[in-house]
């Protein structure tokens, strides 16, 4: 009986050294802990070092040769790391083929998956900022496809 008390014991303390590291939210999720806008920055830092190639604008020249062209607009977010990102717009519905466009090919976007850093005000601490990793899905350039057709 002493064994599974004293297990008990660890359990319960194990539990509540957890809780004040990690809040947990009603629905089950996890939250990060409350940072300084320092430590945001820094976090930030390393997260954009760590993923400076994959957030470096795409080559210029590519854009003005594809049978699709595209241009880029750049969307901006302060709670976002990092706060610009460039978005692929496709300039023509159709594909350009023998110097004119052919409507019976699409120009489409070409989608790739990006991992960002947001970054939200602590509710009891407004100074204060919780990050957490998130993804979104951003336009890179555009393709020439043959219509999908459905029936």
């Amino acid at each position: 009986m002493t064994s599974s008390v004293s297990l008990q014991t660890i359990s319960i303390g194990l539990l509540l050294i957890f809780n004040t590291l990690i809040s947990t939210s009603a629905d089950g999720d996890f939250k990060p802990k409350c940072m300084s806008v320092n430590d945001v920055n820094q976090k930030a830092e390393r997260f954009l070092d760590h993923n400076r190639s994959k957030l470096r604008f795409p080559e210029n020249s590519l854009q003005n040769r594809s049978l699709s062209p595209w241009v880029y607009s750049v969307t901006r977010d302060d709670n976002r790391f990092p706060h610009e990102i460039p978005f692929a717009e496709c300039l023509y519905k159709g594909c350009f083929i023998n110097q004119r466009e052919d409507m019976s090919y699409n120009s489409v976007p070409v989608h790739v998956k990006l991992t960002i850093m947001r970054k939200t005000p602590c509710k009891r601490h407004p100074e204060r900022y919780r990050v957490k990793q998130d993804s979104i899905i951003v336009p890179v350039a555009c393709t020439c496809a043959v219509p999908n057709y459905t029936k």
